[in-house]
């Protein structure tokens, strides 16, 4: 009987990269046994149930990679079940060729040579892995950091991860140190602060959000307005210029008002 270590019906491992483990390194235990639990739950295919929001940002990028790999083992699979059955049925042919034609190597002409085939097949593969590299493919990271943003903007088409000025905005940012948990920091930041603001939510885009204010954004200090009705108020008190328009805005909208109710 076969060995059932050769069976390859069942994957039995994941793969979690080191640049996964970054990304959420600032988890507590609590959060990322959570998490854990989630990851491997889903890769033995149980229901992983209702997550709280920060566990299902970060597994939503594992997951990514869950099914990637599962789909990139399930086609090795079947593709060396395929070359198992090919391979039985040339060495077949073979032997029943070599027997009727009692040929051997020695007797080949000398410009033949076995390795043809074999050269033939590696330069396809070259070419095949080449091709592969030229595309643009998103990375999982801009996937789950776009996917953020979808999500908290509650956009219908979505900013696309396939999209080269997008993967170029989140690479160049990436390549100055910032990690994906940064992106997520900043998408819920300004969100926050224009999602409901006319002036300013055409501007939750990539190319404003993850451009050369980023830094900016990412350790802007986010304070709540004090009361409109307080006589203290000045514009060094807030930390944008937003929220120093808004607190304007209103400021007049109350003075017009006061002055409609006194008859002026």
């Amino acid at each position: 009987m076969e060995d059932e270590k050769n069976d390859p019906s069942e994957k039995d491992n994941i793969l979690i990269l080191l640049g996964d483990y970054v990304a959420v390194r600032n988890f507590s235990n609590t959060d990322a046994g959570k998490l854990f639990h989630t990851i491997c739950r889903y890769a033995l295919g149980e229901n992983i149930g209702d997550l709280e929001d920060k566990i299902q940002v970060a597994f939503s990028f594992f997951k990514v990679r869950l099914d990637k790999n599962r789909k990139k083992w399930e086609k090795t699979r079947k593709a060396r079940i395929e070359s198992g059955k090919l391979g039985g049925l040339a060495n077949q042919a073979n032997a029943n060729f070599a027997k009727q034609n009692k040929q051997t190597v020695a007797n080949l002409p000398v410009n033949v040579s076995v390795s043809d085939s074999v050269s033939v097949g590696v330069n396809d593969i070259k070419n095949s892995v080449n091709n592969i590299k030229n595309k643009a493919s998103p990375s999982d990271a801009i996937i789950t950091i776009l996917e953020d943003l979808n999500k908290r903007t509650k956009s219908k088409k979505g900013f696309s991860p396939s999209a080269k000025v997008n993967q170029n905005l989140i690479k160049a940012r990436m390549s100055e140190g910032f990690t994906v948990e940064n992106f997520i920091t900043v998408n819920e930041k300004k969100v926050k602060q224009w999602l409901h603001d006319p002036a300013m939510s055409k501007y939750l885009r990539p190319e404003t959000l993850y451009g050369k204010k980023f830094d900016g954004y990412l350790n802007e200090v986010v304070c709540d307005l004090p009361a409109t009705n307080s006589n203290s108020l000045n514009k060094n008190k807030f930390q944008s210029a937003d929220e120093r328009r808004i607190t304007k805005n209103r400021k007049n909208f109350e003075k017009a008002f006061q002055e409609i109710n006194n008859g002026s």
